[in-house]
């Protein structure tokens, strides 16, 4: 993987409020994530992970408060963040009427910044040797997991925001997911994660920020 240069500011959020329906969900929230780093978020269900990656990857506006990328106020800098960004939700993405291969090259096609890693190999490093020609319908929960995630290393995205990316995966899955992480944040990249799993990952790489209690 490439060296990715970020300026210094990276992504950082100011006072942010997120209100679902008529539910304040958290308030005057501040965050800074710089280069080299990965943020785990953790917190109760209905705590707000999944808004709070949404609108760090500026899917949604915050209720109050501020969001820069690059040093830049959202939603000015939207499209630049966009376009250094990798987003992974809930859902895998991937199409059941494609094969494992194929799924890999149209999302290379969406990339801003692709690269030209050789699918069969992002495949093999994901533990998927053999379905590069089984249809996204065929695979199972871990797999279709798997070849959603194979997406991060098909392009040079500074910014990975993943929610939940551990689902479904077995031991080797979630080591697979581990040195992806660690790999971009050593080029110099930044990922914010949520999980409920701990993740292995060195000594000042790894950052953690906690969500409060609030029910959905």
């Amino acid at each position: 993987m490439s060296s990715i240069t970020l300026p210094e500011a990276g992504l950082s959020a100011r006072g942010l409020c997120c209100i679902r329906g008529d539910q304040l969900i958290f308030d005057d929230l501040d965050f800074d994530a710089r280069a080299g780093q990965i943020w785990q978020v953790t917190g109760p269900n209905g705590a707000g992970k999944t808004s709070l990656l949404r609108l760090l990857a500026g899917l949604a506006s915050p209720a109050g408060g501020s969001l820069q990328w690059r040093g830049a106020a959202l939603p000015a800098a939207r499209d630049q963040l966009q376009q250094d960004l990798l987003f992974l939700g809930h859902l895998p993405a991937i199409s059941g009427f494609m094969t494992a291969a194929e799924n890999l090259h149209y999302a290379r096609a969406l990339c801003a910044s692709p690269n030209a890693r050789d699918i069969d190999d992002v495949l093999r490093q994901l533990g998927l040797p053999d379905a590069a020609t089984t249809l996204g319908q065929r695979l199972s929960a871990g797999q279709r997991q798997r070849l959603a995630l194979a997406r991060f290393l098909l392009a040079e995205a500074a910014l990975w925001i993943m929610d939940e990316p551990l689902t479904a995966l077995d031991a080797h899955g979630r080591q697979a997911v581990e040195a992806m992480l660690e790999a971009h944040a050593a080029a110099g990249g930044i990922a914010i994660v949520s999980t409920h799993q701990a993740l292995a990952l060195p000594f000042g790489m790894l950052h953690q920020f906690q969500l409060g209690t609030s029910a959905q």
